[in-house]
């Protein structure tokens, strides 16, 4: 397929047909030319009629078959080639056949400027692209174009042929006006084609034949300049048929089916520097022939200068609308220019407004619009490196968690808002204020000592702890700080985790306080780390134990129950439980070391339990109530041991129960299903933390564990420590609670204990935690009491 060839539709010709088409017209066409150029001069007439009326054929062909899309133009050509064609049937018949009158040599000259007129308006003129005002300056381009050809014509052809050889003028004008006319065309029609942002081979062609026509028509000027109206007949008629052929080939061509897009136009001065160049040709070339008038001898009349003046002037007048034109359009487009400039202007700004929200965004915390964890690492990084005394501290709140849980997370927000504007007052510039995530701040304080550091954490506590109003509540809430002075030796991240290490030690020493940072805590944080790899060991390669220590009924001292604690001991050392159990609680392993003390002392104590009757008690962490399956684990535990549900007690602590969110509802669930189930639930270490009268009422519970602070004194038997266990227990009683007292440590102790109504004891007066295989040999019935 040819590459020019455009995709025609499915009801066109095939482009390989459109191909075959142009090239059988070229090709026929040339050998027609050069027959008749070749044949006797009787027949010659008769065979460029037969060529002539081919060429028209040819030209409807093309017309039909490939659609141009600048129609109009194709037909004008064909109508002009038509009209000159018929006028020259009429002339042959005459001259060959006397048939009919002859038509005047001067009738068919001017016959011949309306056809050289039509082919200008139709491949010069109207193929110009654009809106009416473009086609209207492209117009007056070509009237300069023209204007200046005609000044040079008559300057530097007609005149001078007119003085030298007195030439009828009208033949001279008619035979200068047909090359005229053709390098019109030519300069047209090129400038349209070669300048096109796709070039043709039809268009090619089509300039081709211009070129051919204009060739062949000044040769016949020169020759009726020098010989009269009747000669140069033979190069006029050659290129004419060579011209009508290549035309008609253009028109078979499948690229005249494509409407090139002009390219850009050249720079406005350029073409405006050619305009002053064209109106400059018309007075010299006229200067020059009046010159060339007066040095010959030759008397200078009327039609010497009207010509080119009327030429030039009008060339002038043009000029002037071309130039209007271009200042109009250089005014438009400099007001377009100066709109973009503007817009780009207001593009720039908001697009730098732009970069700095996003920026902002970028290092500010989203809530409070205080700097973010990335700013205030940034900010430390260039206190270091400034290596001024300063000093880091971070604080979080303590209890944050049930005010998202009691009362959602907006008035949470809202509550880091107002603790973030009353912090602010106490951390002025050049001093930071951050939010690093959920309810977690620091502050840098630059170039401060120690002490005025401390005066600052102080009074940030004391802000924290006043009361807030948010919205129809007044919240309470307190904060634990961490205080690391800035080092210039230590990096920022380092800085950081040393001052969190503060913030835990805090926290671990009862929360709404101040720790300093000192080496020993992080001393401690990895020996903690190192605890955890051995403990997490420890429960992979089963090094570790239960224990087990009895609880007693006050009225027979008889074992009822018997309690798992978990133990950590080997040949070579041991680790106490008040160490490896809160690691275990902050690592999140005890999820896994309870799982596995719950299922090892079921499998203990159902043998116990089915000898003896015995009980088993265990404890369970706030972090194994928390999980989904916690329920499904404690009867998978029953059922692989055989231990009937009834004869476990869960101990919980009361932070379990307290409080508000889904954990809570989710614990009580658990301990709901597992109490319909038969399983015992027992708070542990009653009146240590947080004591509600309520919840004996309504939570899942069956049994008041005393804890040990309560137990009073045998030797002196303390009023108060005696009064509070009596209310404890007459408060059970009266819910319908079991009592376990624990810490029970001498009989004196379990005297007072059981006279004041205690149903169980537990302490060391009692038994120590012991093995399994003591407890079985201690459960045996000779070591029961009678």
């Amino acid at each position: 397929m040819s590459k020019d060839a455009p995709v025609r539709s499915a009801d066109g010709p095939s482009t390989n047909a459109s191909t075959r088409w142009w090239l059988w017209s070229l090709t026929g066409g040339t050998a027609a030319v050069v027959i008749v150029n070749s044949v006797p001069a009787h027949v010659g007439p008769l065979a460029c009629t037969v060529v002539e009326l081919g060429t028209i054929a040819a030209l409807v062909v093309g017309i039909r078959l490939n659609r141009p899309p600048q129609r109009l133009n194709w037909l004008i050509v064909l109508g002009a080639m038509s009209l000159l064609t018929a006028a020259k049937l009429v002339q042959r018949a005459h001259t060959i056949f006397d048939v009919g009158p002859g038509l005047p040599t001067m009738l068919v000259d001017w016959l011949y400027l309306v056809v050289y007129l039509l082919l200008a308006i139709a491949l010069g003129i109207l193929p110009l692209h654009g809106r009416q005002r473009t086609r209207l300056t492209s117009m007056t381009e070509v009237g300069i174009l023209a204007c200046t050809i005609v000044v040079l014509t008559w300057s530097g052809v007609v005149d001078p042929a007119l003085d030298a050889f007195e030439i009828d003028t009208v033949v001279a004008v008619t035979a200068s006006l047909l090359p005229m006319l053709g390098l019109l065309m030519v300069t047209t029609t090129a400038r349209r084609v070669f300048t096109a942002s796709t070039r043709t081979p039809s268009g090619v062609l089509t300039v081709l034949a211009l070129v051919v026509l204009f060739a062949g028509d000044t040769v016949a000027m020169a020759a009726r300049l020098d010989n009269g109206a009747t000669a140069g007949a033979k190069p006029s008629m050659i290129g004419w048929l060579v011209a009508t052929v290549l035309l008609a080939t253009a028109a078979l061509h499948p690229s005249a089916a494509v409407d090139p897009l002009p390219a850009e136009r050249p720079s406005r001065g350029v073409m405006a520097r050619g305009y002053v160049l064209l109106i400059l040709v018309g007075p010299t070339a006229t200067a020059l022939a009046l010159l060339r008038e007066l040095h010959s001898g030759y008397e200078i009349n009327g039609l010497d200068v009207a010509v080119p003046l009327a030429a030039t002037t009008v060339t002038a007048v043009l000029l002037v609308f071309r130039l209007t034109a271009f200042a109009r359009v250089a005014e438009q487009r400099a007001t377009a220019l100066d709109a973009r400039t503007e817009a780009l202007e207001i593009a720039l700004s908001e697009q730098v407004t732009l970069r700095k929200v996003l920026s902002h965004q970028a290092t500010h915390d989203p809530l409070t619009d205080l700097p973010n964890r990335t700013l205030f690492g940034e900010c430390v990084d260039e206190a270091l490196s400034s290596g001024e005394p300063g000093t880091v501290l971070l604080f979080d709140l303590d209890g944050f968690k049930d005010v998202n849980d009691r009362y959602g997370h907006e008035v949470g927000d809202e509550l880091l808002v107002a603790i973030s504007e009353r912090v602010q007052q106490h951390v002025p510039a050049p001093h930071t204020l951050a939010r690093l995530g959920g309810d977690e701040f620091a502050v840098l304080l630059r170039r401060s000592d120690h002490q005025e550091s401390v005066r600052c954490a102080q009074a940030i506590l004391a802000a924290v702890r006043r009361p807030f109003q948010v919205g129809p509540y007044q919240l309470y809430t307190a904060a634990s700080l961490g205080l690391r002075a800035l080092d210039s030796e230590t990096g920022t991240a380092r800085m950081l985790s040393d001052t969190d290490l503060a913030l835990y030690a805090a926290k671990a020493a009862g929360r709404d306080q101040l720790v300093c940072y000192d080496t020993q805590l992080r001393t401690r944080h990895l020996a903690q780390a190192r605890m955890v790899d051995r403990l997490r060991d420890a429960l992979e390669h089963d090094q570790l134990s239960v224990y087990y220590q009895p609880v007693v009924d006050f009225a027979n001292d008889r074992w009822v129950t018997v309690e798992a604690l978990a133990r950590w001991e080997t040949d070579e050392w041991s680790v106490s439980p008040d160490q490896f159990i809160p690691v275990a609680e902050d690592s999140g392993l005890i999820v896994a070391l309870g799982t596995w003390v719950l299922r090892k002392a079921c499998r203990d104590a159902a043998g116990w339990h089915r000898d003896h009757g015995t009980r088993l008690a265990v404890n369970v962490s706030v972090h194994q109530l928390r999980e989904a399956d916690f329920a499904a684990v404690v009867r998978t535990a029953l059922a692989d041991s055989g231990l009937p549900p009834g004869a476990l007690s869960l101990e919980i602590t009361e932070s379990v129960l307290v409080g508000a969110g889904t954990q809570r509802t989710q614990a009580i669930a658990h301990l709901t299903e597992l109490r319909a189930a038969g399983v015992v639930v027992a708070i542990d270490d009653f009146g240590t933390g947080f004591s509600s009268l309520s919840y004996l009422r309504t939570l899942p519970i069956d049994t008041i564990k005393i804890d040990r602070a309560f137990v009073p004194c045998a030797q002196t038997e303390d009023p108060q420590q005696v009064a509070m266990v009596r209310a404890i227990v007459e408060l059970a009683r009266g819910l319908g609670l079991g009592t376990v007292v624990e810490g029970v440590e001498t009989s004196a102790q379990a005297t007072v204990l059981k006279r004041l109504g205690c149903e169980l004891g537990q302490g060391y007066h009692y038994g120590r935690p012991v093995p399994a295989d003591v407890i079985s040999a201690t459960l045996a019935p000779e070591n029961q009491p009678a």
